[in-house]
């Protein structure tokens, strides 16, 4: 691999390095200086964005799997049930790539009160409970490939989490109850533990991301943004030194940035083919740049064997208060009373300006990478 450690990013201010953002805005509000993000900046400045690799994306895919493959002993995918964890499933499974381990979690206790005793609404695609009547499926498929399925039910912890005061901390750049435990991925199982302490690499894998594409009147940019990062896992790795732990983007890479280009490309054609370019947010506009119709379309053009009636999790509406966590949100927990408390110390610490909103509700503000120009608009 091209890099070790500090996968996720670094951040700056003040000429000072932070791998935590929150350290490095608390030097913003001490010394004045902007804090700016650095994505692999000098490895994707390299890279010919303007320029559509004439190589299919199902290749690209397959490399990329097969990358992975080669540099780690044991390869563990988490599988949300999203298009683009589905997607990376099927490569590895259609290309004879072995896969280790499938590793699938949510609040399924804390879900099936939220359904059966409480009689909540089962409003599609917000609850991990699809995930958990999928299993079997995902056991069968496991079963005849020989990957290792392994489950965790965050429910127990993400309540437990909430006694500690300052476990924002080391949470990164996201704040919703999970963030709380997600850093325990990779802890949970103690199979993990055991290969690490025999020297094998264990690559934990995410499906982060499908492009975000902007534009100005002129043209069309690629660009990273933190806060996207942490929908997968928690930079709680880099922030405590803990090196061993390796979490892998499976498509936003600075070991083949010509997967992101690849599919940049691939979006626009399709877009302009379709005639539905506007979907492409100007930059005068990105506060709102969550929109299903937009993913819908990138999901239609860079994952052509996805069925779109297929069910998959949503993406949530806000960042820290929403509906990926409305069990814990919304129920009768001394958790929840704790866990809101942290964040208003949170918001009190760094400041309202720093957030959306200038409420700890709506999340901080991201960093957006250097704007990585596709063509002209």
């Amino acid at each position: 691999m091209s890099y070790l450690y500090y996968n996720k990013g670094v951040y700056y201010c003040n000429g000072k390095p932070f791998f935590n953002k929150l350290e490095a805005i608390l030097e913003a509000n001490i010394s004045g200086k902007h804090v700016e993000w650095d994505y692999h900046d000098a490895i994707f400045k390299q890279a010919k964005w303007d320029y559509n690799p004439p190589i299919e994306l199902k290749e690209l895919y397959r490399q990329r799997a097969l990358q992975l493959r080669e540099a780690y002993d044991h390869v563990v995918l988490f599988y949300s049930g999203g298009v683009d964890s589905w997607n990376i499933l099927k490569t590895f499974i259609d290309n004879d790539i072995r896969l280790d381990e499938i590793y699938m979690f949510g609040a399924f206790e804390a879900e099936e009160k939220m359904y059966d005793q409480w009689g909540w609404d089962r409003s599609p695609g917000y609850y991990t409970r699809e995930i958990q009547q999928s299993l079997p499926l995902v056991k069968k498929l496991a079963a005849e490939k020989k990957i290792k399925v392994n489950v965790y039910d965050w429910t127990k912890s993400i309540l437990e989490a909430a006694n500690d005061p300052d476990w924002f901390w080391t949470a990164g750049v996201r704040f919703d109850p999970t963030c709380m435990v997600r850093s325990k991925f990779h802890k949970i199982f103690r199979e993990h533990n055991e290969m690490l302490h025999r020297g094998k690499r264990v690559g934990f894998v995410y499906g982060v991301d499908k492009p975000r594409l902007l534009r100005d009147d002129t043209n069309i940019y690629f660009a990273f943004l933190d806060v996207i990062m942490t929908t997968g896992t928690l930079p709680t790795n880099d922030i405590l030194n803990e090196y061993w732990e390796n979490d892998e983007y499976f498509y936003w890479t600075p070991n083949m940035p010509e997967l992101s280009i690849k599919q940049s490309h691939v979006v626009v054609n399709w877009l302009k083919t379709n005639n539905k370019i506007n979907l492409i947010k100007h930059m005068n506009n990105i506060s709102a740049f969550h929109d299903e119709n937009y993913y819908h379309e990138v999901n239609a053009s860079v994952y052509p064997d996805w069925n779109p009636t297929t069910w998959q999790i949503k993406k949530p509406t806000r960042a820290v208060w929403n509906e990926l966590s409305r069990w814990f949100i919304e129920g009768e927990f001394e958790a929840k009373i704790k866990w809101e408390n942290s964040l208003w110390e949170l918001e009190r610490v760094c400041g309202k300006q720093w957030f959306n909103n200038n409420t700890v509700k709506d999340g901080l503000r991201g960093n957006l990478s250097p704007l990585y120009k596709i063509t002209t608009y």
